[in-house]
């Protein structure tokens, strides 16, 4: 009886973990330049997937944020309030987007890696499913 117990909590905890992982979509990566950049993150126009929630990771350094919006493909527009600069090994906070779930089209940005480092800091966007 045990043992069929502890079956069952490993066997739940697999799938929750597996379940939680499948809950984020990668949607792009970008490298952020030392001046002044402007990236645009495009979604596959074909995809159907919508949305509820963005984040980003930053990997490789640091990045000052100057702005961030979300275009929907029904045309609206939201500004994403963030942080000013987001350091690397940030697991990214989380941003609710207005309507619910949403088809995004893309997402812009107009950030610059900060202070001096090797390397260009990279930055992941999530969508939450």
């Amino acid at each position: 009886m045990f043992a069929c117990v502890v079956a069952l909590t490993l066997g739940y905890s697999t799938a929750t973990l597996a379940q939680n992982k499948l809950t984020w979509d990668k949607l792009g990566t970008e490298a952020v330049d030392y001046a002044i950049d402007h990236d645009v993150v495009k979604l596959n126009e074909n995809s159907t997937e919508t949305y509820t929630a963005l984040k980003l990771k930053v990997l490789n350094g640091t990045v000052n944020i100057h702005k961030a919006t979300v275009h929907f493909a029904n045309g609206d527009t939201q500004d994403i309030n963030l942080p000013k600069e987001i350091s690397k090994g940030n697991d990214g906070q989380v941003i609710d987007l207005k309507g619910n779930k949403r088809k995004i089209e893309k997402v812009t940005f107009w950030y610059d890696t900060k202070g001096p480092s090797d390397n260009k800091a990279v930055v992941e966007v999530w969508g939450k499913v």
